[in-house]
């Protein structure tokens, strides 16, 4: 397998992030209460060579958490987040050759993912899974046929 291919199998399928309940899972007894999920683990096995920052972003109807997180080559990951929005939030992820204290506003990224929608409630936990790829490039541009209408053709 080439080392492209590798690096591709080896990323895309261990990027997940995994919400859980902090105080353990709720036993049903009567009189228990849901416990709030205000956490969201992250866990990535093998960071690719040319990733040193990974964003995080966490966008609800109210507010939006974002999250850098420094990485190392070769290295798993394995992070918690707190602070999330409730209700639909919009999670994505992008990854910066950068370290994160390098990385602004016009920085483009290596590896972006999709957005991937859920709920984030109180009483249940969640789990987002995101999929980076490689962040290609191009220019493109759009024209216009300045063409006149020259109107209905005439009745006759």
């Amino acid at each position: 397998m080439n080392p492209i291919a590798r690096l591709v199998h080896t990323i895309v399928p261990v990027f997940a992030l995994s919400l859980f309940p902090l105080a353990g899972c709720d036993d049903n007894s009567a009189g228990s209460k849901p416990q709030p999920v205000e956490q969201v683990m992250l866990h990535i096995e093998d960071v690719p060579e040319d990733v040193a920052c990974l964003r995080i972003t966490a966008t609800g109807s109210s507010r939006e958490m974002v999250r850098d997180l420094e990485v190392t080559v070769g290295q798993a990951v394995g992070e918690s987040f707190s602070g999330l929005p409730i209700g639909t939030v919009v999670f994505q992820a992008a990854a910066y050759s950068q370290t994160c204290d390098k990385v602004t506003k016009t920085t483009v990224p290596s590896w972006v993912s999709e957005e991937v929608s859920v709920t984030v409630s109180l009483t249940h936990s969640t789990s987002v899974s995101l999929t980076l790829y490689r962040n290609g490039r191009a220019k493109v541009s759009v024209g216009f046929d300045p063409e006149v209408d020259a109107g209905a053709p005439d009745g006759g």
